[in-house]
């Protein structure tokens, strides 16, 4: 008798299943895998073994094994994070294979199962115990199924014995367990047992005993890991009894990811240690939370996903002017830094600082870069902190403790080679709680960096990938420990020009779209926007310009629902209008030439303006005067200059009595606002000489530059602003310092061809110009 079925097949490469035995498998081919899983839900668990004919072929067919196969139920005793399955086999009895379907991914084979319906003769039976207890005598030990065989004879078990004593015998050769596995008759199945018996005795039993020992391991490994299961079990069993059962599902995942996922060995092993630790806490202490909490940060940190850099020189270059307009030598320097890292495929060198007042773009122009590189952007926020635990964490043991705000941010980015953005780093302080600006020296020195140390995570962390960029005020704040790791670039205060480009070219289409107007409906003209930028704002950036855009924005807006204007032009009148009365004034220059004032160009932070100095004097002793609020140097320079004009009065054509007769009185409008610095030594000079020789000086012309007691003219900072905000109020020549005429490459053309500059060495250059009369000597 005999039964037909199809089910999918399992073909191996020389492993022998004999019926009433059990195999444990490590499976890795695509089509094995597939057959498993396909038999454990479609056909309830049942296989068939088959055995490949060929050992050496990597995919075989069914074409290429044994017509005999065993079939067996299969189930899956772990799935590695490699994809392959470790299986156990339970082998039931032997098939004869008759048919296989075409192309199927599963093996799927049609094959006949032989019944075990056959009846034993006596003789027959005497004829097994006759070849059983032959063997009997050339073992060193049976098998306990032989034994209980020989102690009370069971024909219906006969095969099932001989077949377990085959698969316990390690002298067997391939070709052998081929022959015995093939073989339905269990009689010629012990007879070819017996004849391979013809080696020593002790031959046999070294060959059993090199088994039993092979056995012993394979035993050990598995029992190890039944012991595990069975206490994860127990214990499992034990919490379920006690409620306590919460963190079960949770553990398991956390076990799961740690098998499938990726970690560092030594995260894997940290985090392992927390979840045994974890599963024998009771569920509702403290402890349970603190190590929950501590495996959740560990392994939502990025420990090894990376995105890819885009290494395109030209699209780097294009974003960056897509998004800011001007500031070439940041933008150079920046590709130069791009150029340098795709060249050496390092991060390695200093870090980019952007120094610069607020609102000049500092923060928008890293978001820049990290689009043009392809990197997540991140940024952190280092104003105020104080404190070093805010950089490196707390130890998880106190309560409440967490990563420190590098890794906290480097979670975020979910990456572990972002663009990092310091924010703000020069107005970090430290106090008793330790300095967070030597914490940081470990996160920017690409020395340290690859190892950075957070108290939480208690394990390395490498920032060797992440590329840091910081932002700064002001220059001198920054700790020194860090200057020395930075490379600073400089973004000063933007020109009235720059902002007029800026607001037309990015400020008024962003405001447009952000409140769905088109720049049919509202239109800014170019008058409107100078009213803005000139009588509006007073700033380094352009934030409050935007500001005040979305101020006219939200007006028109209201009208237009209101039903009383459909479009609008802004003008000078409009912004008038809409914002009410200017909020602030420029210095104008004098509307007629004047003795004793004299026109000087500042810089300040929000720009360039030009500065009227006042001289006069009356009857007195000699005394010094100044006023309008100097700070100590623009003191030191006005005492400079009164007293390089006092040794110089008969050059001048000064009186010589005037000196001693009459006090001086400098005084620099307006009286409230803060003035230092030396660049005004040239210009009160200036006014100095016309004040006491009674010469006008024109109300065109204005200058800058320090001077020394010997009328040597020094270089001062800020001649782009300066020259700009003189233009702007109408002058038409400025003498500055000769050696800052190197730096007329950053006067924007539009200024160069309504001014002229010219540059002086020495102070009798400036008298010559001024007064247009030769030094007397």
């Amino acid at each position: 008798m005999s039964q037909k079925t199809k089910l999918p097949a399992l073909i191996t490469r020389g492993v022998f299943a004999y019926p009433g035995t059990q195999q444990t498998l490590e499976v890795g081919r695509e089509h094995s895998k597939l057959a498993i899983e396909t038999a454990i839900k479609e056909y309830n668990s049942k296989i068939i073994i088959l055995v490949q004919k060929d050992p050496t072929m990597n995919d075989p067919e069914v074409k290429d094994t044994f017509k005999i196969g065993i079939l067996a139920t299969v189930d899956i005793a772990k799935k590695w994070k490699d994809g392959t399955f470790t299986v156990t086999l339970n082998a039931i009895s032997r098939a004869i294979v008759e048919d296989a379907e075409p192309n199927s991914p599963i093996n799927l084979i049609a094959v006949n199962l032989p019944l075990n319906d056959v009846v034993f003769t006596e003789e027959q039976q005497a004829s097994a115990l006759n070849l059983i207890n032959r063997i009997k005598t050339k073992l060193k030990q049976l098998p306990k199924s032989m034994e209980d065989f020989i102690t009370n004879p069971n024909m219906s078990l006969f095969s099932s014995v001989v077949d377990d004593l085959i698969n316990q015998m390690a002298t067997l050769t391939p070709e052998q367990k081929t022959e015995a596995l093939i073989e339905f008759d269990p009689f010629k199945r012990l007879e070819l047992l017996i004849s391979s018996f013809k080696a020593p005795v002790q031959k046999i039993e070294n060959s059993a005993e090199v088994e039993n020992d092979i056995s012993r391991k394979i035993k050990d490994r598995m029992d190890k890991q039944q012991r595990e299961y069975y206490l994860r079990e127990k214990l499992k069993t034990i919490k379920d009894e006690l409620g306590d059962d919460g963190d079960g599902d949770v553990i398991q995942k956390y076990r799961n990811r740690l098998e499938t996922e990726p970690f560092p060995k030594a995260i894997k092993d940290k985090i392992l240690a927390s979840i045994n630790k974890m599963e024998t806490m009771q569920g509702m202490s403290a402890e349970v939370n603190v190590e929950r909490n501590y495996i959740d940060w560990m392994m939502s940190i990025p420990w090894w996903e990376k995105t890819d850099d885009i290494e395109d020189l030209k699209f780097a270059k294009r974003v960056l002017d897509e998004h800011h307009y001007g500031l070439q030598k940041v933008k150079d320097r920046i590709i130069e830094y791009l150029a340098v890292k795709q060249k050496t495929k390092t991060l390695k060198g200093q870090i980019i600082t952007l120094v610069g007042p607020p609102g000049v773009g500092k923060t928008s122009l890293a978001r820049s870069i990290a689009e043009a590189i392809g990197r997540n952007f991140v940024k952190v926020s280092l104003g105020g902190v104080r404190d070093e635990a805010e950089i490196r964490g707390h130890r998880k043991t106190y309560v409440g403790s967490m990563p420190g705000r590098i890794i906290q941010t480097m979670k975020r980015a979910k990456v572990k080679n972002p663009l990092f953005l310091l924010d703000e780093i020069d107005k970090m302080t430290s106090d008793q709680r330790g300095d967070p600006a030597a914490a940081m020296l470990e996160v920017l020195d690409p020395e340290q960096n690859q190892e950075f140390s957070d108290h939480y995570i208690e394990e390395p962390y490498d920032l060797g990938d992440v590329m840091f960029i910081a932002t700064a005020n002001y220059l001198e704040n920054i700790p020194e420990a860090l200057y020395d790791r930075m490379e600073i670039i400089n973004l000063s205060s933007y020109t009235e020009i720059e902002k007029m480009h800026i607001a037309k070219e990015y400020l008024v289409p962003k405001v447009l779209a952000e409140h769905a107007l088109s720049d049919q409906e509202l239109t800014f003209e170019d008058q409107g926007l100078d009213e803005l930028i000139k009588f509006y704002t007073r700033e380094a950036g352009v934030r409050q310009l935007e500001r005040l855009i979305q101020s006219i924005a939200r007006k028109f807006i209201v009208k237009l629902l209101n039903g009383e204007v459909t479009t609008v032009n802004v003008t000078t009148q409009i912004v008038h209008d809409y914002l009410g009365k200017r909020l602030f004034e420029h210095t104008t220059k004098e509307d007629e030439n004047q003795v004793g004032v004299v026109t000087g160009l500042a810089y300040t932070q929000f720009g360039g303006d030009i500065l009227p100095i006042e001289v006069n004097y009356f009857p007195g002793k000699g005394n010094l005067t100044l006023t309008g609020k100097l700070g100590e140097v623009m003191k030191e320079s006005a005492s400079i200059a009164f007293d390089y004009v006092r040794a110089n009065y008969a050059r001048f054509g000064i009186d010589k009595d005037i000196f001693e007769k009459n006090d001086v009185h400098i005084h620099v409008p307006e009286g409230a606002v803060p003035k230092d610095g030396p660049s005004a030594g040239v210009t009160i000079t200036t006014a100095i000489i016309s004040a006491l020789s009674n010469r006008a000086v024109s109300k065109d012309i204005g200058m800058t530059g320090e001077i020394t007691l010997r009328g040597i003219v020094l270089p001062i900072g800020g001649l782009r602003e300066k020259s700009i905000s003189a233009a702007r109020s109408g002058l038409k020549k400025i003498l500055v310092p000769m050696k800052n005429m190197k730096d007329l490459d950053d006067v924007p053309d539009e200024v160069k061809a309504i001014l002229e500059i010219k540059g002086i060495e020495r102070y009798e250059q400036t008298f010559e110009d001024v007064f247009g009369e030769k030094i007397q000597m």
